[in-house]
């Protein structure tokens, strides 16, 4: 489906378009589009021919590996205003390293990844905000590696819990609360986890009274302790707007 001019501006804000030419903005919009995907609908698999990148309007996107056994292992879930598989503008690869689909019904954004590669001659802002947000998603894959070999399984639970609760002013002060997105059996896979291990630290920090959940949600009833189990940094995080960076996903 083309874009209309409704989503131009809604584009236009993203920290990626931004510092563009007009000219060269219409150009990378000649070739763009939208889809629109039904829950678990494939957007690409696996050694598809790499021709766009995405920006995801509305839904969650899961990027995920599958073993020759089926056993799937998954290594994003792209969120709203994420950006994924620009990287393959800039490697030597025409096909894709992994698959999508939709966790829920959403909408992407398609653009050219020649096309977009093509204008970023022309603007020194854009090159160093993905240059700068690209050096970001390295270290938190640095950090990942890290941790799956360091850490333990309720370690990265918990360190998920911690990164991803609400944004309040005091954390100390305030009960942080956590609104899953995506099923435990997916979360699960994301940390590299069992649904069984999964199931059962939950059991624990509920018994040790650190966390309760209720539906969807889990709350952090105790986040001294937690952020004690992790030697977790707390630091106060401004809320994102649509016109603050977001981060890259390969």
């Amino acid at each position: 489906m083309a874009l209309n001019l409704l989503f131009h501006k809604e584009i236009r804000d993203h920290h990626l378009f931004k510092d563009f030419s007009d000219e060269s903005f219409q150009y990378i919009l000649q070739t763009s589009g939208i889809l629109s995907l039904r829950k678990n609908e494939v957007l690409f698999k696996c050694s598809d021919i790499a021709k766009h990148f995405f920006l995801l309007r509305s839904g969650q996107i899961t990027l995920f590996q599958t073993s020759l056994e089926g056993n799937e292992k998954v290594v994003n879930i792209i969120q709203l205003g994420e950006t994924f598989c620009e990287a393959n503008m800039f490697i030597e690869s025409y096909y894709h390293s992994m698959n999508a689909k939709a966790s829920h019904d959403s909408e992407v954004f398609y653009f050219s990844l020649d096309i977009f590669k093509s204008q970023l001659s022309y603007t020194n802002k854009s090159c160093l905000a993905m240059m700068a947000e690209m050096s970001h998603r390295l270290k938190m894959q640095t950090q990942e590696i890290i941790d799956l070999s360091i850490h333990d399984a309720q370690y990265r639970l918990v360190h998920y819990l911690l990164e991803n609760c609400s944004q309040i002013e005091d954390p100390f002060q305030c009960q942080p609360t956590l609104k899953l997105s995506m099923t435990k059996s997916i979360l699960a896979s994301r940390l590299s986890i069992t649904p069984e291990t999964f199931s059962r630290i939950l059991t624990r920090l509920k018994k040790q009274a650190l966390i309760t959940i209720k539906d969807d949600v889990i709350f952090l009833i105790n986040y001294d302790e937690l952020v004690k189990q992790v030697g977790y940094c707390v630091e106060k995080k401004s809320k994102v707007t649509i016109n603050e960076p977001l981060r890259f996903i390969a």
